[in-house]
């Protein structure tokens, strides 16, 4: 296989059913998860979220999802882990200050109020849940592709 046999193209922008497909099974996935955790699941902040992201962008790499849907749809988890359970202690009014409805952070300090973790989380979300996306979907993206090159090189060879 010679490297112009490998388009640019296909890699950013996906082929047309996994292109759509992505999105839309990420979404689904996150609309679960945010009713498991209104309802009261722990299918909040855990680190199982980072390697399900991790998964989606493999997935995605053997799909040819594409690489700027792939990024888009994990800025969503990132978002998602961020802003959503902020959201909903803000929403039912059971804010505590080291409670299940804050977002993660490094640094022990807190808000003062619901709206105040609301909008910190939404923040952070957009920053941090792009640099997320950004390091998970690339190095994911690619294994699924070398995994998909792998097994129809492996598959073409027999």
């Amino acid at each position: 296989m010679a490297l112009r046999d490998v388009r640019l193209s296909p890699h950013l922008i996906g082929g047309s059913p996994a292109r759509t497909a992505l999105p839309l099974a990420v979404v689904g996935l996150l609309l679960l998860a945010s009713v498991g955790f209104a309802v009261g699941l722990n299918t909040g902040i855990s680190l199982w979220w980072i390697a399900l992201a991790l998964g989606i962008a493999v997935a995605a790499g053997i799909a040819g999802a594409g690489l700027v849907p792939t990024v888009g749809s994990l800025w969503l988890v990132g978002f998602w882990w961020f802003a959503f359970p902020p959201l909903v202690g803000y929403l039912t009014g059971n804010w505590t200050g080291a409670g299940r409805y804050s977002y993660p952070r490094m640094v022990g300090y807190g808000y003062q109020s619901a709206r105040a973790e609301l909008l910190g989380g939404i923040e952070i979300g957009v920053r941090l849940g792009l640099q997320f996306a950004v390091v998970v979907g690339l190095v994911g993206y690619a294994v699924g592709v070398i995994v998909s090159l792998l097994s129809t090189r492996t598959s073409g060879s027999k």
